[in-house]
């Protein structure tokens, strides 16, 4: 078989663990038993469906890659209870449909400080992978907390300004989902990327079709005839995203 048609290993400098759930690996995405075995059974074609369900159960299977993908399924699933504030503002607090512009100002305004100045000011060149998953993992820590914290001000929200505050919150959280690609695309070599990116992909639709459903039943609870949603799902979001940052805050690089 062609050397250009080989799986390229995982890279090796380090991996991630945690207390439990994630055992510490030094292993490459593919073990030499495993390459050559499956060089036998996986045509040359890079296109063939085998090769792409190969390579990507491979990545399911080491663990620092199913870390990332568990955030990138969560974070999908909590997010879409934003999708339901503008309905809850309308009903809860009387705000005309067209005045939930202030809401959608708000959030722009929390995502841009973070994606337009604070994350250009706060990175830099990583002499290492190391550093580089160091700041990331450091982003994607504090990205999380803030947004339990955002999405608990919404839930518990008793006024318009702090609506406006909770979305604003939110917006500063905006940083998980570049954090998370960068450690996801740090542990894979560049020759898979695209098949990473097509995991992430379809992990995600599965978490925003398994969302939307479990994310609406939560927002119907104690609405009624003239009285809002008591809002469930913003405490479930922030939940789901507080213990996402419990999971993150035990995750530790090893050599």
């Amino acid at each position: 078989m062609p050397e250009s048609s080989k799986l390229p290993p995982l890279q090796q400098d380090e991996t991630i663990t945690t207390s439990s759930h994630f055992s510490p690996s030094h292993q490459p995405l593919l073990s030499p038993q495993s390459s050559s075995s499956s060089s036998k059974s996986i045509p040359e074609n890079p296109l063939n469906p085998s090769t792409w369900a190969t390579e990507i159960l491979t990545l399911l299977s080491h663990p620092s890659l199913r870390f990332t993908l568990t955030i990138f399924f969560s974070t999908r699933i909590a997010l879409i209870s934003k999708a339901f504030v503008y309905q809850h503002a309308s009903e809860s607090f009387g705000w005309e449909m067209s005045n939930t512009t202030f809401l959608r100002v708000s959030q722009a305004l929390g995502a841009s400080l973070v994606t337009l100045f604070a994350l250009p000011l706060l990175s830099h060149p990583s002499p290492s992978i190391r550093q580089s998953r160091l700041f990331d993992l450091a982003v994607l820590r504090a990205s999380l907390l803030v947004a339990a914290i955002g999405f608990a001000v919404l839930w518990q929200a008793r006024a318009s300004w702090m609506l406006v505050l909770a979305l604003f919150i939110c917006g500063l959280s905006e940083a998980i989902q570049p954090a998370t690609q960068g450690l996801a695309t740090s542990f894979v070599p560049m020759g898979l990327n695209a098949r990473l990116f097509t995991t992430v992909a379809v992990v995600e639709t599965v978490g925003k079709l398994a969302g939307g459903p479990a994310q609406s039943a939560l927002f119907k609870i104690g609405r009624t005839e003239g009285r809002g949603s008591l809002g469930v799902n913003f405490a479930a979001s922030s939940a789901v995203f507080g213990a996402l940052f419990l999971l993150a805050a035990v995750v530790r690089f090893k050599r």
